[in-house]
């Protein structure tokens, strides 16, 4: 059966039924301004506690001055009543969960200002067309009242062009996911992130999104590397800001997937930022960040009642490759961790800066390297051996400094090698 997408003027309309089906259809006509009037011998659905219903028994007098009948009963009585009525005079009439006497169907219907999309499975079924419709709801800015304005104004010149509307409308629904994906296990990835990755047309993605996560992006989805490692930029960051934009001002769904957190130094301000001066509508979906996934894996707890009372997360790599030591001040707080991300490549004068500002030697540090991968390591030392610490692991390294990395109070590892430079133990966990 085909389907017609018709704009109906208001009729006068009866809903017949009181029970949960009838409560899904007074929702639908309530949120598009449809008067309608509610008949039923019974309430069954509390949706109806608070509305005006008529109660009673549905008879063919009772339809007499209505153009148009939701049957919600699941009476055949009724419906054969109204099929009776029908053959008698002009009626719209829509028999819930009965196809091939509906006139009409309901459709699964999102909105955004003037803008109406109607998803229809022509009554076969409602659920499908509920799922189309959530995920067309996810694809579509939040806003769209100012580009319809722009587009009723350009429609109104005696000039217009097709194609340069056709090219205006485009540029109003693209939309950009901020996306982080966690630590590179795919069971960090959040439902919420792989749940994006099917509305993507293109994917731009960084170096510490692991194959394995990358492998489930669909395949119909324009994959872009725009790594940024330490000494090498397949993509600087004026060229990703370019590119989202680009893509989004196509109409794409863009997905910008990130290792960690996007929050936690993954430049997600910069990115907000240039979206929101071109008016494009973004989702940030955060992730697991390494900071804390570091912990968890190599046993240590960053917050001990009586060994740390704080944690505070910071960067040791501004932009570009400057090297940020302004935060080891918090270093001389009594029980309190700090968390150094991007610290592997500067471990010698982070080493150096600490001891700079007269801080013990012996205040304990660990360097959490490959975290939850097969080649994942532990290295457990002192602030005054960073650079030896280094040196038994691999990047990329999350450092965590405090008491809580304290051998003592390590936990066994969750998986991979685990490095003690004071000797006190050296072997493998699990």
């Amino acid at each position: 059966m085909k389907c017609l997408s018709v704009a109906l003027t208001q009729k006068k309309t009866l809903l017949i039924g009181a029970g949960k089906v009838a409560a899904q259809k007074a929702k639908v006509l309530s949120s598009v301004g449809f008067e309608f009037t509610v008949l039923a011998e019974e309430i069954l659905d509390d949706y109806f506690n608070d509305k005006t219903i008529t109660i009673g028994s549905f008879s063919e007098e009772i339809a007499l001055p209505y153009e148009m009948i939701i049957d919600a009963t699941g009476n055949d009585a009724v419906t054969q009543v109204l099929l009776e009525i029908k053959k008698k005079r002009s009626l719209f009439l829509n028999v819930v969960d009965r196809p091939e006497f509906c006139d009409f169907y309901f459709s699964a219907l999102t909105q955004r200002g003037d803008i109406q999309v109607a998803v229809s499975s022509a009554g076969s079924s409602p659920t499908l067309a509920q799922v189309i419709r959530d995920k067309i709801e996810k694809i579509l800015p939040k806003n769209l009242d100012t580009l319809i304005e722009r587009l009723k104004n350009e429609r109104k010149k005696e000039n217009r062009d097709l194609e340069s509307l056709k090219s205006i409308a485009k540029s109003g629904v693209g939309k950009v996911f901020l996306v982080g994906c966690g630590t590179g296990s795919v069971g960090n990835l959040t439902l919420r992130a792989l749940e994006s990755f099917e509305l993507f047309d293109v994917a731009l993605v960084d170096a510490l999104v692991s194959q394995e996560i990358r492998a489930l992006i669909p395949l119909t989805c324009k994959v872009l590397d725009v790594s940024k490692k330490k000494g090498f930029h397949s993509k600087n960051q004026d060229e990703i800001n370019a590119l989202l934009v680009q893509y989004a001002k196509e109409g794409l769904v863009v997905g910008r997937l990130k290792g960690g957190d996007p929050s936690l130094f993954g430049r997600l301000g910069e990115e907000k930022a240039i979206l929101a001066k071109n008016g494009i509508d973004c989702v940030v979906i955060n992730g697991i960040t390494s900071a804390l996934r570091a912990c968890s894996v190599a046993g240590i707890v960053p917050t001990i009642r009586d060994v740390s009372k704080g944690v505070t997360i910071v960067s040791a790599h501004l932009k570009e490759t400057l090297f940020n030591d302004d935060w080891v001040v918090f270093l001389k707080q009594p029980r309190h961790t700090v968390i150094v991300l991007m610290a592997h490549s500067f471990a010698g004068k982070i080493q150096d800066a600490i001891a700079k500002a007269g801080i013990d030697a012996s205040l304990p540090a660990a360097f959490v390297s490959k975290i939850d991968m097969e080649d994942q390591s532990v290295v457990l030392g002192n602030v005054g051996k960073l650079d030896k610490m280094a040196q038994l692991c691999q990047t990329p390294a999350v450092l965590i400094i405090g008491e809580c990395a304290a051998h003592e109070n390590v936990l066994p590892c969750e998986r991979g090698k685990l490095i003690n430079l004071q000797g006190i133990e050296d072997g493998i966990y699990n």
